[in-house]
């Protein structure tokens, strides 16, 4: 027989964590808060949530129940969202269709979700999706009735993306984020109540008032301490990582973990010494000039974490690693890596065309972009015009497009004729070249010559020409 579980004193706690969360993001700086205010509505009834338990034939998890019959039920959000992580916590019975159209026999199904599905396991659940989409609307919502079968939505997280409660089975009562069609990610908590709590708790310490987007519940929460202390007794590779992972959401980290985090910025590991290099100059920058370093000049993928880790946490230092990056560059081959190599050298301010030269001819055209898009961010760009031809006459027209934005305030007699070729090469906006190609010939202006060399397509530019 099982035992009722009381969430008496927990109650008790986020009641009066609620009024300190209120207090501490007085200015709603928390993402979504400015929305529900940290308000909630009336509780629910008992009558109100039997009755909801009927209409749809579930049990409601006791530690979501708990909440909307003894803290609130909604509030005084467009949505009628109340207090809660990103917009909020839905009224009881209200978005219930947010996941599929007809939920009465869907929410009280067994749910099929669980925490750590792999990419292979979630791929075999929904490998019907598509093709069911394609038959009918019936079948594609069936479909996904089967797929997210016992999973009632809590609120939304914005854009596609909402939070949402497992109401059976193993993991009833848990809290899992999703975004249709895409794996879904379980909260760490194992109770509705432990997520929320644990919102709160992180609003009042300030991590979730810090500038920049904030994903809450995507990582392991808790202290840095704590967090260490679960990378030491980790059982696996994943759950080492996830507790490095977990540190990126604290302002501040003890001398203990930066110490052990330089340490493990030499594991055997590749991926646990890259998250521990970005987790230690995001703490303590000065402790990790010579891992920074060993990484800069390592692999690309080393090269990257170093790159990331100056990028995201340490701006105010860059200027020092201008000199080693730019002897780094050349031998850069990855996308990302070079894409992080620009941003920070647009970061330190410098005028870094010499380096980016090479790149606009790269046989990556997304490399190829990125380069031209970055020399259009110097204040010198007109040095460049030679190579912006270059990329106007590229086989690319992801290219060209890119080097069409990039000549933004470039004007030069050697530009027309190039222009020119561009118009001759695209005859549809197919690849949004020929709306690019039009803001540059109306920046140019009364430019001698080149509504001459144009005379053909003078008609088609024309302000307010329809085609």
């Amino acid at each position: 027989m099982s035992v009722a579980v009381s969430y008496d004193d927990q109650i008790q706690r986020i009641r009066a964590k609620l009024k300190a969360a209120k207090k501490a993001d007085g200015g709603l700086k928390v993402f979504g808060a400015g929305s529900h205010r940290y308000q909630l509505d009336p509780p629910a009834s008992e009558e109100e949530v039997r009755a909801f338990e009927a209409e749809y034939s579930v049990r409601l998890p006791a530690c979501y129940r708990a909440f909307v019959t003894q803290i609130g039920n909604g509030g005084p959000s467009s949505q009628g969202s109340g207090a809660g992580p990103f917009y909020g916590i839905y009224p009881l019975g209200e978005y219930v269709d947010e996941i599929v159209d007809h939920p009465s026999v869907v929410l009280s199904q067994l749910a099929m979700l669980k925490p750590g599905m792999t990419e292979e396991e979630w791929a075999a659940l929904t490998q019907g999706l598509e093709e069911a989409g394609k038959r009918s609307d019936e079948e594609y919502e069936a479909e996904l009735g089967r797929i997210y079968a016992g999973v009632m939505p809590l609120g939304s997280q914005g854009c596609s993306y909402i939070h949402a409660l497992v109401l059976n089975g193993a993991h009833a009562g848990r809290v899992l984020n999703m975004d249709l069609g895409q794996r879904v990610s379980f909260a760490y908590e194992n109770t509705f109540l432990d997520w929320y709590e644990r919102w709160l708790d992180e609003v009042i310490s300030g991590v979730l008032r810090q500038d920049g987007p904030s994903w809450f519940g995507y990582t392991l929460g808790g202290d840095d301490e704590h967090l260490m202390r679960v990378y030491a007794g980790a059982n696996s590779r994943t759950q080492k990582l996830e507790a490095l992972k977990g540190l990126a959401k604290l302002l501040t980290a003890s001398k203990a973990t930066c110490q052990k985090l330089l340490e493990l910025c030499e594991d055997d590991d590749a991926e646990v010494r890259r998250c521990a290099l970005r987790m230690l100059a995001k703490f303590a920058c000065p402790m990790a000039q010579a891992p920074l370093h060993a990484h800069l000049m390592a692999e690309d993928e080393d090269c990257l974490a170093a790159l990331q880790s100056l990028h995201w946490y340490a701006k105010g230092r860059v200027a020092e690693w201008v000199k080693p990056l730019r002897g780094r560059m050349p031998s850069i081959d990855s996308l990302e890596t070079f894409r992080f190599a620009c941003y920070l050298l647009q970061d330190a301010g410098v005028d870094f065309g010499e380096e980016l030269r090479p790149f606009c001819k790269h046989a990556n055209e997304e490399i190829r972009s990125t380069a031209i898009w970055s020399l259009g961010k110097l204040k010198r760009k007109n040095e460049n015009v030679d190579v912006f031809i270059a990329g106007l006459d590229d086989p690319s027209p992801n290219v060209v497009r890119t080097t069409l934005q990039a000549l933004e305030g470039v004007r030069d007699p050697s530009l027309p004729a190039a222009y020119a070729r561009v118009a001759e090469r695209f005859t549809t906006e197919e690849h949004h070249v020929l709306t690019n190609l039009r803001l540059r010939l109306k920046e140019m202006g009364p430019m001698p010559g080149i509504w001459d060399k144009l005379r053909d397509l003078k008609s088609w530019f024309a302000p307010g020409a329809r085609h």
